[in-house]
């Protein structure tokens, strides 16, 4: 008699977890060749100084990550500090920790399911798709995703501690859960959530009446507790920056095209062929627009019909039903703005890391009763529904290589991107940089201009299109663009930084160029004017000099010396360079009328108001250009 192989499965868990762990990683082995990305590695790992020092633990657990007030994520940091120890800069180890934590929480989500369901298979075959489902891919396969799979699995771990500890009486396991909650938020703000998914499992699994609802809250209360706890943390530190949306009606829009992009995860689930890093939904823009009504009446009708029939769906479904939609709180775009950029909210395949668990659960249910339903009515033969099932796992487990191998070169990443999304300007920054760093500029600056005519508020894409003109030997044209941003928020050392170096190296091209063409004072004025601008007005006095010993007519030369004089508080030299500026031949223009008001603010201040009202007068005759 033949041995059914999956009763031998059943009775060897440890089988079941090798397979699991075999699976995971010959599906994510492709990334491991990855280099650090432009997006997030950059400054949270390679050039992010506090990581380099492990003296600096306790300036990670009081400052932001990523700066900017508006994330607290230590443990992720501190995971980046002890790589850095051990390994360096070597990018193979950073992924390769990722893959182990995965694989770890695959692990972790059998031995949860089976203390839930007390099935091993249905456990294996639940947590082997939470192991090899593609869409997991983008958490997986960037460094980045290091926050989700450190929260993931300190959450689960409280959650299957805290099962464990209701349903044994163990208090040391509850304990436990309460410390790796408080471990969960402080590598990712979306555990804040758990408190909700523990009274959730504790309401629908023991169907709880009213009457033992004080129960229910005394065993939740602890963990509401450590969520104070966390909250009060983040307010001492001033870690509390949030974008909100301006009215209710563009967060009720914005909340709406968040249920679109909820449409499409479920369709993920089953179907995940067009996946991409960064996903973004342009949003809707008025009530009007008929994909709005449409989703409006899909999530209408299936609320209507979970509740009308919620009495048919066992208890445990129901929880894993409702704990798939609960994980998307924190980015439902109604509470803050996620955003990519103006008028898109981020809709990133990372956020489905935890739901797809309960995605999985669901999926898995579905499976095996309809194997159990042909099995009783005999619509096909058993043989032909498992090979249709384990074509639908080779299907999900290629398609993850498929995504693995994407991942394993940026560049690539990036471009598979902007073709669903052309018009994700952060993704298309960095494509540029990864371009810079091969030395492909004409093809940086190509994508950096795109990413500004998307979003012209971009600074990081203005910083990097400055950049790649700088290393072009387009050097004015890189200046003029840094010129341009007004507000640089976090990358304002960057870009001082880069404007220093592109200052140095005009200033050695223009003492090279004055040495092979010594009488040209155009040469000597431009020289003048890049030390002006690089900070260093007393040297640029002197090229001022030359230029007007060469050409004594020089307006642009006389106006910038005298202004110049009169920065350094040498006002008597400012009169005399604005004064011979105005006895020039010629019609007045606007470097006349501003000598004019510039000797009208500085015969005022030495004491001289008629001469002062004399200046401002005559600057008032000239029309404005």
């Amino acid at each position: 008699m033949n041995k059914n192989p999956l009763d031998t499965l059943q009775r060897s868990p440890t089988r079941l977890i090798l397979l699991i762990v075999i699976l995971t990683f010959s599906a994510y082995a492709f990334m491991l060749g990855a280099d650090f990305r432009t997006m997030d590695d950059e400054e949270s790992i390679v050039n992010n100084a506090a990581i380099k020092d492990l003296g600096n633990i306790d300036k990670i657990f009081q400052t932001s990550f990523f700066g900017g007030m508006s994330y607290y994520r230590p443990l992720v940091s501190l995971s980046f500090m002890l790589e850095y120890r051990l390994f360096g800069l070597h990018p193979f180890y950073y992924y390769l920790d990722n893959l182990l934590l995965h694989t770890a929480t695959a692990v972790l989500v059998f031995f949860l399911l089976n203390f839930i369901f007390k099935n091993n298979i249905f456990a294996f075959f639940t947590a082997l798709l939470f192991a090899i489902h593609p869409v997991q891919w983008e958490a997986v396969a960037n460094i980045s995703g290091r926050a989700i799979l450190l929260c993931t699995f300190f959450y689960l771990s409280a959650f299957f501690l805290f099962c464990r500890a209701i349903d044994k009486q163990r208090k040391q396991d509850y304990w436990l859960a309460l410390g790796c909650f408080g471990l969960a938020l402080l590598s990712k703000e979306s555990a804040v959530v758990l408190p909700l998914v523990l009274f959730g499992y504790r309401w629908f699994t023991r169907r709880s009446s009213p009457q033992k609802f004080p129960m229910t809250l005394r065993l939740i209360a602890p963990f509401l507790a450590v969520v104070a706890m966390y909250l009060a943390v983040r307010q001492a530190l001033g870690i509390t920056n949030f974008f909100y949306w301006r009215s209710f009606a563009e967060a009720l829009l914005a909340f709406l095209t968040f249920l679109r992009s909820l449409l499409t995860n479920i369709r993920l689930l089953v179907f995940p062929v067009d996946l991409h890093f960064d996903r973004m939904r342009e949003m809707f823009t008025g009530f009007a627009d008929p994909q709005l009504i449409l989703t409006v009446l899909i999530f209408s009708s299936g609320l209507f019909a979970l509740i009308k029939f919620r009495r048919k769906f066992p208890a445990l479904l129901l929880f894993f039903i409702l704990w798939f939609f609960a994980e998307f709180i924190l980015v439902s775009q109604f509470l803050v703005s996620v955003g990519v950029q103006p008028g898109v909210i981020s809709v990133a395949e990372h956020f489905l890391y935890v739901p797809v668990l309960a995605g999985c659960v669901v999926l898995t249910f579905v499976l095996q009763n309809l194997y159990e339903m042909n099995r009783r009515r005999r619509y096909f033969s058993k043989e032909l529904f498992v090979v249709l099932a384990a074509g639908f796992f080779i299907f999900l487990f290629m398609t993850t290589v498929q995504q693995s191998i994407y991942a394993s070169n940026q560049i690539t990443m990036y471009e598979r991107a902007l073709v669903f999304d052309p018009q994700n300007s952060r993704v298309r920054n960095c494509l540029g940089l990864a371009y810079a760093r091969l030395g492909l500029l004409e093809e940086a600056e190509a994508h950096f201009r795109r990413a500004i005519a998307d979003n012209p508020y971009n600074v990081r894409a203005r910083i990097g299109l400055g950049k790649a003109l700088c290393d072009q030997g387009k050097c004015w044209e890189g200046v003029q663009e840094y010129e341009k941003i007004q507000v640089p928020g976090s990358q304002e050392k960057l870009l001082a930084d880069n404007l220093k170096a592109t200052y140095q190296i005009l200033i050695s091209q223009y003492k090279t160029k004055i040495s092979e063409n010594p009488a040209d004072a155009r040469l000597y004025y431009s020289l003048g004017v890049i030390y002006a601008k690089s900070g260093q007005l007393p040297q640029s006095i002197e090229p001022y000099h030359k230029a007007i010993a060469l050409d004594s007519k020089f307006k642009n030369a006389l106006f910038n010396l005298a202004s110049g004089y009169e920065a350094l508080r040498e006002d008597n030299l400012a009169l005399v360079y604005y004064e011979r500026l105005l006895t020039l031949a010629g019609e007045p223009d606007h470097l006349d009328r501003y000598a004019y008001i510039h000797l009208g603010e500085i015969y005022k201040n030495l004491g001289h108001p008629e001469k002062a009202q004399y200046y401002v007068e005559q600057a008032n005759k000239i029309p404005l250009q």
